[in-house]
């Protein structure tokens, strides 16, 4: 975990009174911790260098982070992501996959005339109360603890009853079943699920990652070494709810799936892009690599990638809209050295990466550094559980190319995501899964693109609808 590497104006102007109520001292404190960290860390900072220089200790500091996120000419906001946060805990448990959760992943949509929202099941992790509570890819819940979603209410009853620290629910199916789960502390293992398919004479891997977590890079390796034994040809990495994690983790899967030359001669994977004030001290280069250390709770491990590489001759990508930051660099960084197929719809298009600095260790940092006139006692005290997540750089291949960059790495053959037909992922018969089988069983088109063969679909999709749930000094994709 990288620290602070400088400090910038530490607002040494202004004074805080020790009788100044609660609520005003943390409003100074966070101020004080959001300017340096935007002034120091955020890529845009010379485009926003106005709103930084206005900021004041007295103003509302989650509104003014906001206010000053990147927009372009016409006024459009390019940056999406930079968020400062009272409470930075669920950002952190959504990156490390730690944390109090039911173990279920879903997507939302509107139904019906009446305004009806329904949550469609996706996956389960392993393990997880959902899962133990026989909820499954297909399922459509619609109402919890009794109250049904609609339009007014989804986001409010989402964030009660599903993400902000839960206890308990009871789901309402469209079957009829009605199904209780209490919600326990657990890792999300994101390596969900592994499998060794034929197709065409080719025998594939196909790998289900849903997170990149610091953890999954152990794993990842294990399962490299599966496919690797078991003499796998092309390999199938379905992305498709894969919104990002840890950098690090990209490394170490991308030195997996690359060709074993490239891995050897250490070539350049991702290349990160800083602003002026971090280009200088920041490693601006991330290369593949044949072994990574890494120290995770049961201490420091040694990864060897080298050995676990199969050297795979093509990769498929499953790819949804989903597919975001870290998938997108992975792939990003691996299209120069290999053949690489996407499958399904274009990529998100978070072209670009961040940290989340917590406020406890910006001012112990700062506490460290001789000649500080801020209160660090008082910095510490009034801003417990804070955090920023600062996007403090853009990430590109070898070629200095940011392939996601605006609007997501394009699709090279379209397929639908089916999870309303209940066929479980990793299943040959998937719809997505099934697409790719196909292309790769056979001769590639070099015309149009293909779709899979049509699957009977329910009638739930009047329109996606959006749900915005927040995802350490590492750098997260």
């Amino acid at each position: 975990m990288k620290r602070l590497l400088f400090l910038a104006l530490l607002l040494a102007a202004f004074s805080c009174e020790k009788d100044i109520p609660e609520k005003d001292n943390t409003t100074y404190y966070s101020n004080i911790f959001a300017f340096n960290v935007m002034d120091g860390y955020y890529l845009w900072n010379k485009e926003v260098v106005a709103g930084i220089e206005n900021w004041t200790t007295d103003e509302d500091p989650i509104a003014k982070v906001k206010s000053l996120r990147y927009k372009d000419a016409a006024g459009n906001e390019v940056d999406h992501w930079t968020e400062l946060m009272k409470d930075c805990s669920p950002f952190l448990e959504a990156i490390t996959g730690n944390g109090q959760t039911y173990g279920m992943e879903f997507v939302l949509y509107r139904h019906g005339n009446e305004g009806d929202v329904i949550m469609l099941v996706t996956f389960t992790y392993k393990d997880s109360p959902a899962q133990k509570a026989g909820i499954v890819r297909g399922d459509v819940i619609t109402a919890l603890d009794g109250r049904k979603l609609t339009l007014d209410n989804y986001q409010s009853l989402l964030s009660e009853k599903i993400y902000n620290f839960p206890t308990s629910v009871k789901l309402s199916l469209r079957d009829g079943r009605s199904v209780s789960m209490s919600a326990v502390s657990m890792y999300a293992d994101p390596v969900h699920t592994v499998k060794i398919l034929e197709a065409g004479g080719k025998k594939f891997g196909y790998l289900h990652f849903s997170n990149f977590t610091l953890e999954a890079s152990e794993r990842l390796v294990e399962v490299f070494q599966e496919f690797k034994a078991e003499g796998i040809e092309e390999l199938i990495l379905d992305l498709r709810y894969n919104t990002g994690g840890y950098a690090f983790t990209g490394a170490v899967l991308g030195s997996l799936i690359a060709p074993p030359s490239v891995v050897k001669e250490k070539a350049v994977f991702n290349r990160d892009i800083y602003n002026d004030n971090l280009s200088s001290s920041m490693d601006e280069e991330t290369r593949f690599a044949e072994s990574f250390s890494v120290t995770l709770g049961s201490g420091k491990k040694l990864l060897r990638t080298g050995a676990a590489n199969p050297g795979v001759k093509r990769l498929w990508a499953i790819t949804t809209g989903h597919s975001a930051s870290a998938s997108e660099s992975l792939l990003c960084g691996l299209m120069p050295y290999m053949d690489v197929k996407l499958v399904g719809s274009d990529t998100y298009g978070k072209f670009c990466g961040g940290y989340l600095i917590q406020a406890t260790d910006w001012f112990k940092a700062v506490e460290e550094t001789a000649n500080s006139t801020i209160n660090t006692a008082e910095g510490l005290q009034y801003t417990s559980g804070w955090g920023l997540y600062v996007i403090a750089s853009r990430y590109a291949d070898c070629n200095g190319v940011t392939r996601s960059m605006p609007n997501g790495i394009p699709a090279d053959y379209p397929a639908t995501d089916t999870p309303e037909d209940g066929v479980q992922l990793g299943e040959p018969s998937e719809s997505m899964l099934a697409a790719v089988l196909a292309l790769a069983g056979g001769d590639l088109p070099s015309a149009a693109p293909i779709s899979p063969a049509a699957v009977t679909r329910a009638a739930l999709r009047e329109g996606a609808l959006p749900f915005h749930r927040p995802g350490d000094g590492a750098l997260v994709h």
